[in-house]
This record gives structure tokens, sequence and C-alpha cells, in this order.
């Protein structure tokens, strides 16, 4: 019966496919963010799975520290619903806390992942406020790229995408992996830069007309501010999309 409950709380959220989440009962809690000068990740310990489900997949949990955890999570079902065409279907990123009938309460929820195979997040302090920056990686075999999300006491608000991956090279082939571990978020006057400390990185556009551009990843930053969001910055050259 719990198992029930909880599923359903679940599914009644992934309909919702809004970018913001909304407080979903009582006081929401956010864990404070730490300090970290260098604006390196910040290291919340994964945990095992600890709600009791059928249907639901969980992939991973982490402890928030402050009695909250968060975890990257589809259901079942997920793959059928992709095949027909239900954009709402996917992994997500789930705030939650157990109450004291042993129920997990669902306090907030990420827009979905869609058609990827993984959203593992890594986290960051906000440097522009009291909240929290997520990279969500996205992908399958290799990685897509990084969602950027804001994560604080209103819940998970999408920021952009960073079309960037890191580059792991074989004799036999190059591959491109998640680059959130070897990132930074260091702050400025009117935002933050997301700086990666790689050797080589593989840029799927350039906003140039080139795509798959590997290049040093001291040559690449992402900028954002609240006017503008997130601008890609190529040898410090900022490049945007052209207006379609």
């Amino acid at each position: 019966m719990r198992s029930a409950v909880f599923v359903l709380a679940i599914a009644m959220m992934a309909c919702n496919g809004e970018d913001r989440s909304e407080e979903k009962s009582g006081k929401q809690t956010i864990p404070q963010p730490s300090p970290s000068a260098d604006g390196s990740p910040i290291a919340f310990p994964q945990v095992d799975d600890n709600v009791r489900h059928d249907t639901l997949l969980i992939q991973t949990t982490f402890d928030l520290g402050d009695g909250t955890f968060m975890m990257v999570a589809s259901h079942s079902d997920t793959e059928q619903r992709l095949d027909q065409g239900d954009r709402n279907a996917g992994l997500r990123l789930y705030h939650y806390r157990i109450a004291k009938d042993s129920l997990p309460e669902i306090l907030a929820a990420s827009s979905t992942a869609h058609d990827s195979w993984t959203m593992f997040p890594t986290f960051f302090r906000d440097p522009a406020g009291n909240a929290h920056i997520i990279l969500a990686n996205f992908g399958a075999r290799d990685s897509w790229g990084q969602k950027v999300i804001r994560f604080d006491r209103n819940g998970f608000q999408d920021l952009g995408f960073l079309k960037v991956a890191k580059v792991e090279r074989t004799e036999e082939e190059i591959r491109q992996r998640n680059i959130a571990p070897h990132s930074s978020m260091i702050a400025e006057q009117s935002g933050w830069t997301i700086q990666f400390d790689v050797e080589e990185l593989m840029l799927f556009d350039d906003l140039r007309g080139g795509t798959d551009v590997i290049l040093p990843g001291g040559k690449v930053n992402y900028r954002w501010d609240a006017d503008r969001g997130l601008v890609l910055v190529v040898d410090g050259e900022e490049r945007h999309e052209e207006a379609s």
C-alpha cells in the first residue's frame, strides 16, 4: 500500500512538464550550501535506496545532510512511454524526505531527462545566491552534455544546457565523458562562470557551424547572469545562438 501511494505521487508529478517545480507540502527545506572557495563540486554522499516501491526504478540516491535526500529515478514503464512519444517520460531528480510513517514525502521534482539513460547530478554552491547549482549529466554510452539546474527552496529551475563533454582518448576511439566532476563555479560581478579543468573537451556545437569540435579545456567556459542566461565563451569570445 505504501509503495502504491508513493508511485501515485511520482506519477502525478511526472505529468507536470514545467521547468520550475512547486513546493508540494508543508515547510520546504533546503540544505545550506557548503563553503567552496574554489567553486569545486560538493561531495554529498551516495547512499543505498531508502524507499519502498514496486515500479519505481532508482539509479542513485544522495544524502543532502539535512534530513532530506535526492534520487535519480524513473518508472518501470518509461521505455514504453518514450516509444509512444511521451516527452514527459524519463528520468527526473526527486527531492524528498522520509515521513514519520516511513512514506517518502516528495518535496520537488525536476523536469524530465527525456530519452537520456542518465541524469547523474554533480552539486555546486550557487555563487550568486543561497542555493545549489546542479550539473546533470545526460547521455547513454557517452555523455551528451549537462543540464544546468538551480536547486533551492522553491525546487528545481532549468537554466540551460552545456553542449560539452570531457574527451577521453584510447587506442581505438575517442570517448565523451561526464565533464561535471572536472568543473568549477566561479563568482562574477553579475553572475558566475563555469570553467573546465580538463586537457581536452568536445564542444558539440561551437555556434560557428562546427560540430563535435575538440578544444583545450582552458579555451572554453560558460557565463551565466540573470539577464542573458547561459552564454558560451570560446577563447574569450562570447557566442550566441542565431535567432530563428
